[in-house]
């Protein structure tokens, strides 16, 4: 999280604000999987389609037009 909230940061030009609370919100992943292989294996035309710094720009690009929009709460 704290690598995905400066390179948000950096891709922004705004700092993030941002505190660590212990306990899992409802709906929190409680693992993370960084090695594919096995679920690939499993399911061999899964494609990792887009890369992180893509996903940022979507995410960044979404909440800008919403802010635009005014649909911003």
């Amino acid at each position: 999280m704290l690598e995905a909230i400066a390179k948000i940061a950096d891709m922004t030009g705004k700092k993030l604000a941002w505190n660590y609370v212990e306990e899992a919100r409802k709906g929190d992943h409680i693992c993370y999987i960084s090695d594919l292989r096995k679920f690939q294996s499993h399911y061999p035309n899964w494609k990792i389609t887009r890369n992180l710094d893509t996903i940022f720009q979507e995410i960044i690009a979404a909440q800008r037009a919403e802010q635009t929009s005014g649909a911003a709460r």
